[in-house]
């Protein structure tokens, strides 16, 4: 994975506060007479349940550096953690059964998939005291009413991010990403996300479809349009846009509003937009997968994870929003500089849904498939 070296100074400085015990009170003190480690809001971890190893597969770029470390030093577990850049490439292997991993990083629609196939454990929140940190505005959502089985991570939305120095007028609809009358001004300087759902979906809101439709003739529309934007694309992307738009090699494209704001921190003509036909609202967790022998020790990770100076970590180095409201007030200056940007407005929600699993969740990588294939 690699480090952001902008928010170097502040990790390492928050890496030593941690260390120290000197960062929250929520930092838990090395261990108790009883054999137990205590601290804070973060109850207490009976060490003689945690397993020596957890395997985290994660979304690329999700996890700081020495956060696995730090978790390393004060539990004495070994965490080594494996990335993924797509929903449908976790699942896959989850799915196909013995992948080793004891947590993942689903977001919202896939933990409803996943759950529904039993793929996930039952999460004992009474093990993740720390998830009384969440808003719970983040809590209790369509895919998992009761968080059962996820615990929220980071969330965000679905947009247009684009240089303002080289596209001109300012975008308010997706029309400039699949109308190549308008794309075509900016052929081989245009990105979209390598996500099959987002894609598809925003090819929906511009053709005025639902979506989420797994509807056979929104599909085939869907596709066609997909196939007559291709040629006029630099690339499918959804590991490092930002730094596409902050070196100015695209300068326009469709993103994830984390991206968008580690560009504007390089790129201050880097800008931000929900399009007028909307946007996706998206929640990323963390989940356990079923089966583990380690489900404790994920339990114990989890909360960790959710600790205010950890959480703000992971927010500095993803760029993204954190639904944890005592870590936000902890966040570096260069992301609370550009979080009024990229936090959705009262009336950005108005446009925004969410990526539901669809009546027929096959149906979109069908359609996905065909477009790369092409």
């Amino acid at each position: 994975m690699m480090k952001l070296n902008r928010f170097g100074l502040l990790l390492m400085v928050l890496s030593l506060l941690v260390a120290c015990g000197e960062a929250s009170p929520t930092t838990t003190p090395p261990t108790t007479p009883a054999g137990t480690a205590t601290g804070g809001n973060s109850g207490s971890v009976d060490r003689s349940k945690l397993s020596e190893t957890l395997r985290i597969y994660a979304w690329g770029e999700y996890i700081p550096e020495d956060v696995p470390q730090l978790f390393e030093s004060e539990f004495g577990v070994k965490v080594t953690v494996d990335t993924y850049s797509s929903n449908e490439e976790m699942a896959a292997k989850i799915r196909a059964g013995n992948s080793g991993y004891d947590i993942v990083q689903p977001s919202d629609y896939m933990v409803a998939l996943l759950a529904e196939g039993n793929y996930l454990a039952k999460i004992n929140l009474a093990n993740i005291p720390n998830v009384a940190n969440i808003d719970p505005a983040n809590m209790g959502l369509y895919y998992d009413p009761n968080n059962e089985f996820s615990v929220p991570y980071l969330w965000g939305t679905t947009g247009i991010a684009y240089d303002k120095t080289a596209v001109s007028p300012a975008p308010t609809s997706w029309s400039i990403l699949f109308d190549p009358a308008q794309l075509s001004a900016y052929k081989g300087r245009v990105s979209m996300l390598n996500d099959e759902r987002e894609v598809i979906g925003a090819a929906m809101l511009f053709l005025g479809k639902d979506r989420n439709s797994s509807e056979p003739a929104d599909l085939e529309a869907a596709k066609k349009v997909l196939l007559e934007q291709k040629p006029l694309l630099a690339k499918y992307n959804s590991d490092n846009v930002y730094q596409d738009l902050a070196s100015g090699e695209v300068v326009l494209a469709q993103s994830w509003n984390l991206y968008t704001g580690l560009a504007m921190i390089e790129n201050e003509n880097i800008e931000w937009v929900i399009p007028q036909e909307g946007g996706v609202i998206w929640q990323d967790t963390m989940a356990i997968v079923a089966g583990t022998p380690n489900q404790y020790t994920a339990e114990v990770f989890i909360d960790f994870m959710n600790r205010p100076e950890i959480a703000a970590k992971v927010a500095d180095f993803t760029g993204a929003l954190t639904p944890n409201v005592k870590a936000e007030p902890l966040i570096g200056e260069e992301l609370k500089a550009v979080y009024p940007k990229i936090k959705p407005s009262a009336d950005d929600r108005k446009r925004l849904d969410w990526l539901r699993k669809g009546q027929n969740a096959t149906a979109f990588s069908d359609v996905w498939s065909a477009v790369k294939s092409q």
